[in-house]
């Protein structure tokens, strides 16, 4: 008679610490804290091409000016320079990149090698169709052979999460890394950056200036960014 009746109140206390825990178990399913993404890391290999054997530089500017915006004597561009040019706001740092790539027009003399492939990372990123997906904007903007070679998520630049957000979604870092993805999956002969370690972490930013030293192709930098100008290799152009 006492075993059956302290068995009772045992298999009662058990079945309501069981309860118990289920439902805390349950709370703490419902309220869950999600992992946290993995850090991105910049895994691009070349960011910019070597470019064919041809004699001189492959830009060459003389008495450039857009006015208002930019005045250069002269500046010629190697196929493999390393070329950081820096200078206050409004010296007209991305007025020279815009040149260079040919985006803007200028009064001087502008010489650039037949068939050199230029590329431009601006500040301001944009995309024609921002209903479009990371994923399609990426493939469309390449092409399906070069997107599957050159995975996006390879590149270390984007959130596998992030990849079917429509990029009007996306944040103006999230923007700009697009951007870049889409330059580096197809390194052109001269690379050109516009104050590349904007919206950047700080691993991204160490990862792509150990980059920036490195590989074929002709790199031009425009930057204010003290740290990338002390870790610079290559010669400074101050405008």
């Amino acid at each position: 008679m006492g075993y059956g009746h302290r068995a009772g109140r045992v298999q009662s206390q058990i079945s309501r610490r069981v309860r118990n825990a289920t439902r805390r178990l349950e709370d703490l399913e419902r309220t869950q804290v999600a992992e946290p993404p993995r850090p991105l890391r910049f895994a691009a290999g070349d960011l910019a091409a070597r470019a064919t054997e041809s004699p001189g530089p492959l830009v060459s500017l003389g008495g450039v000016r857009v006015p208002g915006r930019l005045e250069l004597d002269a500046l010629e561009v190697s196929a493999t320079d390393r070329l950081l040019v820096t200078g206050g706001n409004g010296a007209g740092k991305s007025t020279l990149l815009a040149v260079l790539a040919g985006h803007l027009p200028a009064e001087g003399e502008v010489h650039r090698q037949p068939g050199l492939t230029v590329g431009l990372l601006t500040q301001d990123t944009a995309f024609e169709r921002p209903d479009r997906t990371v994923r399609d904007t990426y493939a469309l903007s390449l092409d399906p052979e070069r997107a599957e070679k050159v995975p996006l998520g390879s590149l270390g630049l984007m959130h596998e999460a992030d990849l079917d957000k429509p990029v009007g979604q996306l944040s103006v870092g999230q923007r700009r890394r697009l951007a870049l993805a889409l330059l580096v999956a197809r390194p052109p002969q001269l690379l050109l950056l516009d104050e590349p370690t904007n919206h950047l972490s700080p691993r991204l930013c160490d990862e792509l200036e150990a980059a920036l030293g490195a590989g074929p192709g002709a790199i031009v930098v425009a930057s204010h960014d003290r740290w990338l100008r002390r870790r610079r290799q290559g010669r400074e152009l101050r405008l």
